[in-house]
């Protein structure tokens, strides 16, 4: 009995071994074809060993965030000069960067690129390598080349870009992305908005350059140092578009950009949309695609972050994802907007001072007064990242920065803005020196929605305290 019951046993063993392998091959095989699938649904776009920084497991998902850090004066870095400063050292070579891969500094050259690093606080050497001109690999979907192949009649958009002491090749390469990869029909003009540079290469040798370009572009000039906020609205103000569309001034943008942002607008003037962000590395100035199921919201510090959609909102996108989603927030620099609307809506905050929290403050006011904010998955737009700024902040970063958010609070969080208060004493410093009274009557004109409905309404998923959630240690 006793030797048939372990025959028997090994019997079923065997059984049971070859059935868990067949299994596992089932799911390795299907697993690996919707790997392919899901490959096969995107253009090619060669990654490199130098890009793992911003990639995940899966090759090309990266999840990327506004920079906030310390400014760094160039005049105080060692060995740089007034004059090194104003010198345009562009000198491209013609296949560097090409189809968005690294430019790799010749050894012998370390110690200059160093030196140079530290007027733009990216890698000067090597951007100056890269032609106007350079060629990028396309990142879209394919289901974003067929859905966006044969638009209508789209608006025509003023480009503003606003540049403060920015590098040559940088602010140019910008332009030149514009011009070169944007179907010439959608583009009323270029405006090219300079916050009081005083490097002497973006003076008269830039207006001259601008004037041979292919599309009118024009500079115009602030005498003082005015800020992010009020260099827009000078573009804005001089803008003949029917959409604005602002980019900072060391992007890159990709073939089939300027379509979905422009569509979704021209759909409802109340849609305000921005590209995906992709990434300009800002040592070797190497392409990186973003991902785009991802949305932007921001911390209980007021700092936008990128957070990753998941749930409902992760099976939603996925079942269509070429169409515009909705966001809390956006991350400021890129985005189209009606130019009547973005006026109507009370365009920025002119009390808002240098840089900082407008992203913000013009999400809330848009959603909270009857409009939406987007991201357009199909519209690629590169962005040099830094991890530490070169410019000044009269005043100081804390003062200005925090300021900002400050006046955020006050006008568009309602009974939140104590909560923000309690943890951000530089901002509750500066609470009570903020001029709001006017963006107050402003919201009341609007009839805008409170932030409750804001949090219960745009992002349920918040991490706020409420009736139904608390915030608090257990001990």
């Amino acid at each position: 009995m006793w030797p048939r019951l372990r025959k028997s046993c090994r019997t079923w063993s065997i059984v049971l071994s070859i059935t868990l392998l067949i299994g596992i091959l089932v799911v390795w095989s299907w697993k690996k074809r919707e790997d392919e699938n899901s490959r096969n649904d995107y253009v090619s776009l060669r990654l490199l060993n130098n890009q793992r920084d911003y990639i995940d497991h899966k090759g090309v998902h990266v999840v990327v965030g506004h920079y906030i850090g310390d400014s760094v004066d160039p005049m105080k870095a060692p060995n740089i000069t007034k004059d090194l400063i104003n010198k345009n050292m562009f000198d491209p070579r013609p296949f560097e960067g090409k189809d968005g891969n690294p430019v790799l500094v010749p050894a012998k050259d370390f110690y200059k690129m160093q030196q140079l690093f530290q007027i733009n606080r990216f890698n000067l050497m090597a951007s100056d390598r890269i032609p106007l001109n350079r060629s990028l690999p396309d990142v879209r979907r394919k289901r974003c080349i067929m859905r966006y192949a044969n638009v209508g009649n789209l608006p025509r958009t003023s480009i503003i870009i606003v540049f403060h002491n920015e590098a040559w090749s940088t602010l140019l390469r910008t332009v030149y992305s514009v011009i070169n990869r944007s179907p010439r029909q959608l583009l009323e003009e270029i405006i090219l908005v300079d916050d009081n540079s005083d490097r002497d290469f973006l003076k008269d040798t830039l207006d001259e350059h601008v004037k041979n370009l292919k599309v009118p572009t024009k500079v115009l000039r602030s005498r003082r140092r005015i800020g992010l906020v009020n260099a827009r609205l000078l573009g804005a103000n001089h803008a003949k578009g029917e959409v604005l569309t602002f980019l900072d001034a060391h992007c890159e943008c990709t073939v089939g950009w300027l379509e979905p942002l422009l569509e979704a607008v021209a759909k409802n003037k109340t849609r305000v949309v921005s590209p995906v962000i992709d990434i300009i590395n800002d040592d070797t100035f190497s392409y990186t695609r973003s991902f785009e199921l991802h949305w932007g919201a921001f911390n209980w510090d007021l700092h936008f972050r990128w957070l990753t959609l998941n749930g409902r909102l992760l099976k939603e996108r996925r079942e269509n994802i070429v169409e515009p989603f909705r966001t809390p927030a956006m991350a400021g620099g890129l985005f189209s907007m009606n130019r009547d609307y973005f006026f109507e809506l009370g365009s920025y905050d002119d009390q808002m001072k240098i840089w900082g929290g407008e992203n913000l403050e013009l999400s809330f006011r848009v959603w909270q007064c009857g409009g939406s904010v987007e991201i357009a998955p199909c519209s690629h737009v590169g962005h040099l990242f830094r991890k530490s700024s070169p410019y000044t902040f009269p005043g100081g970063v804390g003062e200005i920065l925090y300021g900002n958010l400050a006046r955020v609070a006050l006008v568009w969080m309602d009974e939140w803005a104590e909560f923000y208060f309690k943890f951000n004493a530089e901002a509750a410093r500066l609470r009570d020196k903020q001029p709001i009274r006017a963006r107050l009557e402003l919201r009341k004109k609007l009839q805008c929605k409170n932030f409750e409905w804001y949090l219960d309404n745009v992002w349920p998923e918040h991490f706020f305290p409420k009736d139904d959630r608390f915030f608090g240690r257990v001990s």
